[in-house]
């Protein structure tokens, strides 16, 4: 720098050397804030586009930022979130390049029926050839495929239900079950004393017994059970001798001879049908055998019985 400042004698500056373009890119370029970026080799400095997922920002055609949606020239960024939900994957970006998109989410388990045609969502139903009848529309809807109630007694009152078992399979009432039981004995006796009772029922000289169960793990079973028994007396003469069962007399016999009589005997039945076997239950069905209005010395020496019962279960 040369000269005093005076008007005669100016200051005057001068440098040596030169200072070309690409020195002074490089200074700038050192300086740029955020939202540019300078390209060295391409000696250009440019709007910095960030990316970040969302940013709709691009290079329009003229060579300026464009946003889509953003209102043109005086528009601004505009940046759309999306977020799926168990049904509904949404993508895109919003932009005419990157349109948003919806598409459904169907759950691939065996047994779905819903599908995503050309038209939109559809469940197919198809309906088997037994059970069901409709075609599960508003105009023709599923129904169960039943016959008309052919009895005279109401069907409110008088039906049986349908279930559901654990697999899905419908179950009617369950089925009626019967079942037979018996038991017999033949015992000697060494001549025993027919006891002189002659009061209402005897006396009880033995119990024999049938074991039954129910087949039914349901329902309560009824027993029809009949019984018989065989007693052979000897009874000498003017003597006499009867027999029980459950204390009702079933047999009498009375020697009005002149001799004893030996092993006379007759097989009388009895029907009992008021036993009730809880659901799957065992229990005893009971025979008890008496006798009585012995005299005259009268013995048995033989009790033949049976024990049949039918266990009904409806």
């Amino acid at each position: 720098m040369t000269g005093n400042g005076s008007t005669a004698n100016p200051y005057v500056v001068s440098a040596t050397g030169t200072t070309n373009c690409e020195a002074i890119q490089d200074c700038v370029g050192t300086a740029l804030g955020p939202g540019l970026v300078y390209d060295d080799a391409g000696n250009q400095i440019r709007a910095r586009i960030s990316g970040d997922a969302g940013n709709a920002m691009v290079f329009g055609g003229d060579g300026g930022l464009y946003a889509a949606g953003g209102g043109g020239g005086g528009g601004g960024l505009t940046t759309v979130a999306v977020q799926d939900t168990p049904c509904i994957n949404l993508g895109g970006l919003g932009t005419v390049p990157q349109p948003l998109t919806a598409t459904p989410t169907l759950n691939p388990a065996a047994g779905n029926l819903l599908t995503c045609t050309a038209t939109g969502l559809q469940a197919l139903l198809t309906v088997g050839a037994c059970g069901l009848q409709g075609a599960g529309t508003a105009a023709s809807p599923l129904a169960a495929r039943v016959t008309a109630w052919p009895y005279a007694c109401p069907v409110d009152a008088n039906a049986g239900a349908v279930y559901c078992d654990s697999t899905g399979a419908l179950r009617s009432e369950p089925r009626g079950k019967a079942e037979y039981f018996t038991t017999s004995a033949n015992q000697t006796y060494a001549n025993v004393a027919v006891p002189a009772t002659t009061a209402t029922g005897g006396t009880t000289i033995e119990t024999r017994s049938l074991s039954v169960t129910n087949p039914d793990a349901c329902r309560p079973a009824l027993a029809i059970t009949m019984t018989e028994l065989d007693i052979d007396f000897i009874i000498p003469a003017g003597g006499r001798a009867g027999m029980f069962m459950y204390g009702d007399e079933t047999y009498r016999f009375e020697n009005r001879g002149s001799a004893t009589v030996s092993n006379v005997h007759t097989q009388t039945t009895k029907v009992v049908g008021n036993t009730i076997i809880p659901a799957g239950g065992t229990q005893n069905i009971d025979l008890v055998i008496g006798l009585g209005f012995g005299l005259g010395g009268a013995t048995y020496n033989r009790i033949q019985s049976f024990i049949r019962a039918v266990l009904i279960a409806l």
